[in-house]
């Protein structure tokens, strides 16, 4: 009996072990295919994610200028994945919603002297929405209140255009400007009329400007380095020296004072500067500086100065003295009176422009001519330190553009 047990049951073993070989290696294959989808799609997220990265590098260099360089990024972008625009707006949208920010101060720029920021393609969008409106042959600028008298709304353009040329004036007050331009629809496409612009960058750049140049004159003004005219550039420098000693001190005791000057530089529109050097406040000095042809400042010195790329050179010009004739008595004969040749002297500055705004002026050269009467000329080279020649920061002074003199 055991044996044919046995024998009977040696099919079903075997039948047993054949079906768990067969579930064996059906739970092989699918883990098999479960890791190789699971490495697929982690490439594909590999590769969405590297399209993804050279994309938003292409964006940050199109927002510095960079456009060559930023359009070789959008080609290895779009050749990874071809629909990475879509994806790279939905992960920075995402991004935003996470950390509660908007991106939109990364697309900030500065605008003028009034140092407001705007997103310069939302400004562009503005003048074209603004210049699409149809208000049924009504004036862009409304009255708020109906009145029988005229209303500035109902003036000609050009007449508009004539009065804000009134407001930024022969000063350049670009401030008051973009003041306008807040007032309403009209006002502010009035205000980004290309001929105002265009004749702002000749009077800050030359009539050079106008050569090659075919952009947008308010963008052409705002991506330069430039200088402002409704403050002073102004610096200041300390040195310690020595003082006297009373007869009530004792002979071990030694005075000391700390001496603190600064130096001033005012630009005018028209090539026109002033610089002085005052131990006074420079408040109330910067108000003495209000006229480009005297200034009533000991040693204040004029001359002219010209921006080339990122580089302000001037020319200043030292006053001369008024000359004194020595009266002679009639014993002295006036060959025997012997004049010293002083040298009519000339400085020449070189500053380069730096800052986001364009308010500091970094020194970079300092040479002074001297000019003999005898047609001699001698150039010295002046040594710049930070401690005598720190560089000099922008600061607005308001009483400069109180009044307009002349239209632009």
């Amino acid at each position: 009996m055991d044996i044919g047990e046995n024998k009977e049951a040696t099919p079903d073993v075997q039948d047993d072990l054949e079906l768990f070989r067969n579930q064996w290696r059906r739970e092989l294959e699918e883990k098999a295919r479960g890791s190789t989808e699971k490495d697929v799609s982690q490439e594909d997220d590999e590769i969405h994610t590297k399209a993804r990265e050279l994309f938003l590098q292409g964006v940050k260099l199109e927002e510095t200028g960079k456009l060559y360089d930023a359009i070789r990024f959008y080609k290895k972008a779009v050749t990874l994945v071809p629909d990475i625009e879509k994806e790279a707006f939905q992960f920075t949208g995402r991004q935003a919603l996470r950390n509660n920010q908007g991106t939109s101060n990364a697309m900030k720029e500065s605008v003028v002297e009034a140092g407001v920021e705007e997103d310069e393609l939302e400004m562009l969008n503005l003048i074209e929405r603004f210049s699409n409106v149809n208000l049924d042959n009504q004036p862009l600028i409304q009255p708020e209140v109906n009145t029988q008298s005229m209303h500035i709304g109902q003036l000609p353009v050009e007449v508009l255009n004539y009065i804000l040329k009134w407001v930024v004036s022969s000063d350049l007050d670009l401030r008051s400007l973009e003041a306008c331009a807040q007032v309403c629809r009209g006002f502010y496409l009035a205000a980004r009329d290309e001929e105002i612009w265009r004749l702002i960058c000749v009077r800050v750049w030359g009539q050079s400007i106008l050569t090659g140049k075919d952009n947008l004159w308010r963008n052409l003004y705002l991506s330069s380095a430039k200088i402002h005219f409704n403050g002073v550039y102004i610096s200041k420098m300390t040195y310690i020296r020595e003082g006297e000693r009373s007869f009530q001190d004792h002979e071990s005791y030694r005075a000391w004072h700390m001496v603190e000057y600064y130096r001033l530089v005012r630009l005018f529109p028209g090539g026109r500067i002033l610089m002085t050097i005052s131990a006074d406040d420079p408040g109330l000095t910067a108000k003495l500086m209000n006229n480009k042809n005297f200034c009533s400042v000991q040693g204040a010195m004029f001359g002219e100065y010209r921006v080339v790329d990122n580089s302000l050179i001037c020319v200043l010009h030292k006053p001369k003295p008024k000359k004194i004739m020595p009266k002679f008595s009639r014993k002295k004969r006036r060959d025997s009176v012997v004049f010293n040749d002083v040298p009519d002297q000339d400085f020449l500055v070189e500053f380069s422009i730096k800052g986001s705004r364009s308010r500091i002026l970094q020194w970079q050269s300092y040479n002074i001519v001297s000019k003999y009467s005898c047609g001699r000329e001698r150039i010295d080279p002046v040594s710049l330190s930070d401690s005598n020649y720190p560089r000099m920061k922008f600061i607005r002074v308001g009483s400069y553009h109180f009044e307009s003199c002349a239209p632009l």
